[in-house]
């Protein structure tokens, strides 16, 4: 009976540092919430884009930004309609200087870049505009960023959408993963 109980309790032990190890794999990555603008003529189209990833590796001033697009948000039919509930992958590449950046941690300070998006097994440059900005968090080299990026739809061979068509993605205050 004591063996059983022994047992049983190990086992449990096991399970409860498992569960806990996951639920910290899980809180990882912060990702926050963006929006998208379709810009049309003289129309615009908001549609709220979840769980985006920015990510800057230690030692690195490469800044990556991950978004998964929902094929409705850009009315876009992909060839194989079994990938209509995947969405469309955004990957933004970035050159930023980090050290540069925890300096001019001022709120209504601007930079404007050219980053490199795939999406659609397509790359291409775009236009940047971010805002460095204090991380809540207080630790040293932490920040955080507000991002606008704009794309041109057929410049990523989204052709159902009428040529004429651009994409505006917001980020307020992203934490800036450093991994």
């Amino acid at each position: 009976m004591k063996n059983i109980f022994k047992s049983i309790s190990a086992l449990l032990l096991v399970i409860f540092i498992s569960k806990a190890t996951r639920a910290q794999e899980y809180d990882f990555y912060r990702s926050v919430d963006a929006v998208m603008v379709k810009v049309n003529g003289n129309s615009n189209i908001e549609s709220e884009l979840k769980k985006v990833l920015i990510v800057l590796p230690n030692y690195s001033n490469q800044l990556n930004v991950r978004i998964n697009i929902p094929y409705y948000s850009i009315d876009y039919i992909p060839d194989d309609t079994a990938l209509l509930n995947t969405g469309l992958l955004f990957d933004l590449t970035m050159e930023v200087n980090p050290w540069k950046l925890q300096d001019d941690l001022i709120p209504t300070k601007s930079f404007t870049t050219d980053g490199f998006v795939t999406m659609n097994n397509v790359t291409k440059t775009v236009r940047i505009e971010y805002i460095p900005l204090p991380a809540d968090s207080g630790q040293d080299g932490e920040f955080n960023l507000s991002l606008i990026i704009q794309f041109n739809a057929a410049d990523f061979n989204l052709d159902t959408i009428p040529s004429n068509s651009y994409f505006i993605i917001k980020i307020n205050d992203a934490t800036v993963n450093r991994v």
